[in-house]
């Protein structure tokens, strides 16, 4: 039989979600301990297990730490509810590869494979039933959440392609990205006079040679 703490529970299953709820609109602790706890105001000790209950689905690490999963997760709007999704399979792993819609499923099916898969009496899986859909509710299970991660990372990567094409693009000009620039180099030498003329003369055949290549013409 698996411990206890497999499937951690809160007698407060509705505070939890007060509790999670919070942090969403909160700084970003440097960490979550019972003295955070108190400080945010959840100092009952049923709320004691906010804390093993959101390492289970990595919200933060063995020593407390918010992780990413909580910053771009829990704090990540709508689109951090997939990336929590993924977080909450991982950390019920057993569950989701018994229903992999576990989060769908009953109250009397989940305590039943709880019930078979711990220690814990009926009255605690019953707890550990509510405590594992009270943080499901923070997740989106119908956006492929196996694979949020990914998908964040790829969306991310176009993103900069698209950022890196568009400056590409404005570096070709307006003739866009088939045009082609050439630059020509011309030196030419005069002898040395001190006739005004012959430079007048210079200058004047030179701008009429130039304008016919810039008119296309000869």
């Amino acid at each position: 039989m698996a411990a206890d703490n497999s499937f951690p529970y809160t007698p407060t299953p509705g505070k939890l979600e007060e509790f999670l709820e919070k942090l969403q609109g909160i700084g970003v602790p440097a960490r979550i301990d019972q003295q955070y706890l108190g400080s945010v105001g959840f100092a009952s000790s049923n709320c004691r297990p906010f804390i093993p209950i959101m390492k289970k689905v990595g919200l933060l690490d063995g020593s407390g730490k918010p992780t990413e999963l909580y910053t771009k997760g829990l704090r990540g709007g709508e689109g951090g509810r997939a990336l929590l999704s993924a977080g909450i399979r991982a950390g019920y792993d057993n569950v989701f590869q018994t229903y992999s819609d576990a989060n769908s499923r009953s109250d009397t099916e989940l305590a039943t494979f709880f019930k078979s898969h711990s220690d814990l009496d009926d009255k605690k899986v019953g707890l550990a039933v509510k405590t594992f859909k009270a943080v499901c509710k923070f997740g989106d299970f119908n956006s492929s959440a196996g694979n949020a991660g990914k998908e964040g990372d790829e969306g991310e990567v176009d993103e900069q392609a698209d950022l890196a094409k568009g400056r590409r693009q404005r570096q070709q000009g307006s003739n866009g990205p088939g045009s082609v620039v050439i630059n020509v180099n011309i030196a030419l030498s005069v002898d040395a006079t001190s006739d005004a003329a012959v430079y007048d003369a210079f200058f004047a055949a030179m701008a009429k040679h130039l304008t016919g290549l810039t008119d296309g013409g000869a």
